[in-house]
């Protein structure tokens, strides 16, 4: 059993501390990095003139010291973490510098009647693409987010709605065999929570407690649910998984059925199925019975009747089960995703639903909005999983050191979780 740190470990644990505030801020004093670590000056003087040395953070003087007051930058050209969503519709990827920054994205839509084997054949070949003449050891990790349920234990599964063929092989363990590059793997939801997350920390001095997000596209709802800064993820990697909450006791629930469960009541296509029901009975409608759940979005922000009621109803059910997920884990700040419409009524609705649920003293401590972000909250997640991995196994500066010098890291497996 492991009972202390000896110099050597807490020397390292104190560069990757100074490292992530760095990373974190776009320019920093020494004085302000001593009082955000707590560390000593003279130890971040220390650490400030090894990082100098190495060339990993610039100042406004040239020389190899820094004076008082003078800002200090974190460089991250030429590191890299790479960030891969898979879901039934397309796979994206995106490249990002080490301080966060996008540098390359793509998109492939695919199809859940695609062959699963041809669907990684092409997303080898796109992320090969995207990191094409960048050296494996300037990769600092690669993160796939993958949609729910997804399972963790001997080997994980995907068992997805309708794509149930992504369960057949492990994607990220094949990117990884195929790529050489450490891969982690996240349900998509939690991802987006995490990224979500971090947002509200950098805003905050005092970042608030819990904080649970919901996306859906297409069938399925998925929420991901963070507590003190860690993603909730259950036994074997299925805690969040609100889409399967029964709430329907007269319908007959099996397994691979969605009858009576949330996400047939409040996933983005119950609009397509609330507008089908009650078509003709709207003949002044622009919809069709062909009508894409974009088009209905489109058609309710222009106040068509027949809009107006799927997308309240979704609303109202959408509101109906976080009612339940307010009571389980009592959040500070509930964060509906893109896939919902950023639209001021649609969320009054919810907010008018959740009335009828949760006591006004409760709903009084909690915020429910859409997300104020703008990039890709999966992709984003999956950056900050990947640093975060590196952080807690204190390995960062090995990477950073390995990528500006070519010194070869310690071999490490990485583990399963942050």
């Amino acid at each position: 059993m492991k009972l202390g740190i000896n110099s050597n470990e807490m020397q390292k644990v104190n560069r990757c501390l100074v490292l992530k505030i760095l990373m974190e801020n776009s320019h920093m004093t020494r004085h302000e990095l001593a009082a955000k670590t707590g560390l000593h000056k003279t130890t971040i003087t220390n650490i400030i003139n090894e990082f100098l040395d190495i060339g990993i953070i610039t100042s406004n003087n040239d020389g190899k010291t820094v004076k008082r007051g003078e800002l200090l930058h974190f460089r991250s050209e030429n590191m890299y973490t790479v960030s891969v969503s898979i879901n039934r519709k397309d796979c994206r990827i995106c490249l990002y510098t080490l301080s966060g920054i996008p540098v390359s994205c793509s998109r492939r839509k695919i199809s859940v009647r695609e062959d699963v084997h041809r669907i990684y054949q092409q997303l080898l070949q796109d992320i090969q693409k995207l990191i094409d003449g960048i050296p494996p050891k300037n990769i600092f990790g690669i993160c796939v987010g993958m949609p729910g349920p997804y399972l963790r234990r001997n080997h994980d599964i995907a068992l997805v709605t309708g794509f149930e063929q992504l369960s057949l092989i492990n994607i990220p363990h094949m990117l990884e065999e195929a790529l050489r590059i450490p891969v982690l793997s996240e349900h998509d939801a939690r991802l987006a929570a995490y990224a979500e997350w971090k947002a509200l920390e950098k805003a905050h001095d005092s970042p608030i407690s819990s904080l649970a997000t919901l996306r859906s596209i297409g069938l399925g709802v998925g929420a991901g649910i963070v507590i003190e800064g860690r993603m909730v993820r259950g036994q074997i990697g299925i805690a969040g998984e609100i889409g399967h909450m029964g709430v329907n006791f007269n319908a007959c629930r099996t397994i691979g059925a969605s009858n009576g469960i949330y996400e047939y009541y409040s996933g983005t296509d119950s609009a397509i199925r609330y507008m089908q029901e009650r078509l003709f009975e709207f003949p002044n409608t622009s919809l069709q019975e062909s009508s894409t759940y974009a088009e209905i979005v489109q058609a309710y922000k222009g106040k068509d009747p027949l809009a107006v009621y799927a997308m309240e109803k979704l609303a109202w059910m959408l509101g109906y089960g976080l009612s339940s997920l307010i009571y389980l884990i009592n959040p500070d700040c509930i964060i509906l995703g893109e896939d919902y419409p950023n639209h001021g009524p649609f969320l009054d609705k919810v907010k008018q639903s959740l009335k009828n649920f949760v006591h006004p003293f409760i709903l009084e401590s909690l915020t429910i909005r859409f997300s104020t972000l703008e990039d890709d909250t999966i992709l984003l997640g999956g950056y900050y999983m990947v640093l975060e991995q590196r952080f807690q196994e204190n390995t960062l500066m090995d990477y950073i050191r390995e990528a500006i010098e070519g010194e070869e890291r310690p071999s490490k497996e990485m583990p399963e979780y942050l």
